[in-house]
């Protein structure tokens, strides 16, 4: 049995001020780092039961990511591994904040919906399931960590899941074999979900809150 643990990142800092840089905004989003309180809380999901005795640590090319992978480095004595399969769904160019929310909700529910500059559902999906695929072979009956980004671990997760309800303010209701995952909701920031395969099977998927 091989376990793969796709962990959402911590909290990240949301109190900038001035933001005085030629950046493009998807550098920016790959630059934000931890607030405070998450860099607490990526030490609190490091000590979580199920994150002991980790085989080998991959992290998404994003800041935030690698920031909350470290705890879980330091805890396993193990190198973090960084790979841009498990980046964050490149969103691209929005006109406004009203055409970004909109934007939320139709991409679970239109799978090739993208800006001209970003990635769709399947794009992203594409990646990560190709990578994941690599280390089913890779590290059969190991344990995996892979420190990454809300939207493109459910999009993985969506070939294996139902979509019930996607809603404003970022709110879903996605189930596995029957049972509810997320009910009305995000995935919390940090926080777990857990698959087992048989060769590469899934067999099981569970959501593990901090």
């Amino acid at each position: 049995m091989t376990t793969v643990y796709l962990i959402r990142h911590s909290i990240k800092e949301k109190n900038y001020g001035v933001f005085d840089s030629d950046d493009s905004s998807q550098v920016k989003n790959e630059k934000q780092v931890l607030s405070c309180e998450g860099e607490e809380k990526a030490r609190i999901l490091s000590m979580h039961q199920e994150l002991q005795n980790i085989d080998v640590l991959w992290s998404s090319n994003y800041v935030r990511a690698i920031q909350t992978a470290k705890y879980i480095g330091s805890r396993n004595l193990i190198p973090v591994n960084i790979s841009s399969s498990f980046d964050e769904r490149h969103y691209g160019t929005f006109k406004n904040d009203v055409e970004k929310e909109e934007f939320w909700i139709r991409q679970f529910i239109d799978c090739k919906l993208k800006n001209e500059d970003g990635e769709s559902q399947v794009d992203v999906c594409n990646r990560m399931t190709k990578k994941i695929e690599e280390f089913l072979d890779i590290y059969k009956n190991k344990r995996i960590a892979i420190v990454c980004h809300n939207a493109c671990i459910l999009f993985y997760l969506l070939q294996y899941c139902e979509l019930v309800d996607a809603k404003i303010r970022k709110k879903l209701t996605i189930c596995f074999r029957g049972k509810t995952l997320i009910l009305d909701d995000i995935m919390e920031s940090p926080s777990i979900m857990k698959l087992e395969f048989d060769d590469k099977q899934l067999v099981n998927l569970s959501y593990i809150r901090i």
